[in-house]
């Protein structure tokens, strides 16, 4: 069955518990030195884990937004981590996801996480597609805040400092204007008083008619 009589499409606490030891798992097979032995063991549970999972799979479509592949109802005041529940980056219910919150202040979003190993690129130090990635959202998240939502066009990022892993970084996102279909955002990523990177974005709002021609939501 595809996930259904547990409430497809739904979010709740085990979910995100489940999503957190999972992550959790992903960094200590990243950091993992156990030999061969114990490696099959542990092997083996996750096996374990991914029978009982495998019968409540959802077969698609797919959306950050929704399980079900909707496209969600945004509301201006909604706290910015119910608006992706699914993002690669924010996600409470998807284990990739790096540990971060998004908070919405007036017209702003606000971000506190910290990176593990498994984002390492640099020794000691988050890789900087996975900075760029969290920029993408962060700037998104701020045009969903402002009933600006659109797709990335342009990214532009400047690595000011190499960002630190296991440590506490705080990012902040605000609107920069409009002009026709095009919206303006811009955020920065900081390591307490240190400015670790900037981000400019260029957003464009997707015609009606595109939106019809890949089956998505009217606006």
């Amino acid at each position: 069955m595809e996930g259904s009589e547990d409430g497809a499409g739904t979010q709740n606490p085990e979910q995100h518990a489940l999503s957190d030891a999972t992550r959790k798992l992903i960094e200590a097979v990243r950091l993992s030195t156990a030999s061969p032995e114990s490696l099959a063991q542990a092997r083996a549970r996750v096996e374990q884990a991914l029978e009982v999972l495998a019968p409540h799979t959802h077969k698609g479509p797919y959306a950050q937004a929704d399980l079900l592949g909707g496209l969600g109802e945004f509301e201006r005041t909604q706290d910015p981590m119910e608006l992706f529940p699914y993002s690669p980056v924010i996600g409470r219910g998807n284990p990739i996801a790096p540990p971060i919150e998004f908070t919405l202040q007036g017209n702003e979003i606000h971000g506190l996480g910290r990176f593990g190993a498994q984002y390492c690129g640099p020794p000691n130090h988050v890789h900087g597609g996975v900075v760029a990635a969290v920029m993408d959202e962060l700037l998104g998240a701020v045009n969903v805040a402002n009933d600006l939502g659109a797709m990335t066009g342009t990214l532009t990022v400047r690595y000011s400092q190499p960002t630190p892993l296991f440590e506490e970084i705080r990012m902040r996102g605000r609107s920069a204007g409009t002009e026709g279909r095009k919206v303006f955002a811009e955020g920065q990523m900081w390591h307490g008083d240190r400015l670790l990177a900037e981000a400019e974005g260029i957003f464009i709002q997707v015609r009606d008619d595109i939106r019809t021609r890949l089956g998505w939501a009217q606006r």
